[in-house]
């Protein structure tokens, strides 16, 4: 920095000189010194296309996305050489919230050029926009353009479910598996989609199957978790795959939450001693990974209940509610646990607590 400062000083109309010194400030996060330098070599940029692309990436770096935006723009616009250049610059100003000059400028380079790239963006600045209709026209001419590029379906399937559109996002996807045959990321969006039309079955394979493809990611074992009291004649198989991304990643509390789960939904009404009882070990171990998660806290709470260790159970819903008060299941557990101990004036605190919520 030192040097720098020699240098500027020495070369004060050196545009190049101010941004190496901005760059230097900035990784010793002196940030109105780095502000300063570059404000400077800005001014002493002019049309310098090298500057102007420099500068862009100087305040991408700090997180100044719409003045990135306005000098990448710049930049495309004499960089007729550089094709990503309109891409870095509407992507800044996506970033930045400003969606309408993101789409202007998408527009113009369209005009010039057909590419599915483009047209994926301008699809991604519409939605910020809330123009959903057009959204949907460009992100599909996208696909058209390019239909080997799984990420374009992924960001048409991923709006659908946004907006809810589940039958469209099923009839996309499933069309789409033909082509990107162990695709996770697109499985796991049919996954959602069926889910949102309650087509639990559906959604069931659909999970399981990205589970396969993709055994480490956790969304799959998230949603399987959501549904597991959908899964009849399924239980065995998913609490298997619980069990073995519990083994697979010992240090998550995710993974002996879910198993616990799974164990929780093949007891039945007549529960298993042994099953209960590993359950609950699951459920401890959980918390001691993370202690902050209040589903843990609720089923072990519940898992006590069932076992009539009433005090206990207490704790744990107690402190269920404690890490999510805004929660109602475990406020008509507690109500429950507190009549059973004779706590009648707490149980209906509870009950009411539960039916505000």
């Amino acid at each position: 920095v030192t040097s720098l400062n020699r240098a500027s000083q020495l070369r004060p109309d050196h545009a190049q000189v101010w941004l190496a010194l901005a760059q230097a400030q900035r990784r010793m996060k002196n940030k109105s010194q780095a502000a300063e330098a570059a404000a400077k070599a800005e001014s002493l940029a002019a049309s310098d296309p090298v500057m102007l692309h420099g500068l862009a990436l100087f305040h991408s770096e700090t997180g100044n996305w719409a003045k990135a935006a306005s000098l990448e723009s710049r930049y495309a616009a004499v960089a007729s050489g550089d094709r990503d250049a309109v891409v870095r610059a509407v992507s800044f100003y996506l970033q930045a919230g400003q969606p309408k000059p993101a789409i202007e400028l998408v527009g113009k380079a369209l005009a010039k050029e057909k590419r599915a790239d483009l047209h994926n963006l301008l699809g991604k600045a519409y939605e910020a926009d809330g123009q959903f209709d057009k959204t949907i026209v460009e992100l599909q001419k996208a696909i058209q353009l390019a239909p080997r590029e799984e990420a374009y379906v992924f960001d048409l399937a991923y709006v659908l479910l946004v907006h809810q559109n589940f039958d469209v996002a099923i009839q996309l996807l499933e069309s789409a598996k033909k082509i990107f045959t162990r695709s996770a990321q697109l499985e796991l969006a049919l996954g959602i989609a069926n889910y949102g039309q309650r087509k639990f079955g559906e959604a069931v394979d659909a999970f399981l199957r990205t589970a396969d493809l993709a055994p480490r990611i956790e969304q799959p074992y998230v949603f399987l978790g959501r549904i597991i009291s959908h899964a009849e004649g399924r239980l065995g198989e998913i609490t298997e795959k619980f069990a073995s991304f519990a083994r697979a990643n010992p240090r998550n509390y995710l993974g002996h939450f879910l198993h616990a789960k799974g164990l929780i939904a093949q007891m039945g009404p007549a529960p298993s001693v042994e099953l209960a009882d590993q359950a609950e070990r699951l459920l401890k171990k959980s918390i001691s990974l993370n202690p902050t998660f209040w589903e843990s806290e609720f089923e072990l709470g519940v898992l006590l209940e069932g076992k009539k260790d009433f005090s206990a159970a207490a704790r744990h819903l107690e402190r269920a509610i404690q890490l999510s008060p805004n929660t109602p299941a475990p406020h008509y557990r507690l109500d429950r646990v507190y009549d059973r101990l004779g706590k009648t004036e707490a149980a209906q605190a509870e009950r009411v607590q539960h039916e505000k919520l």
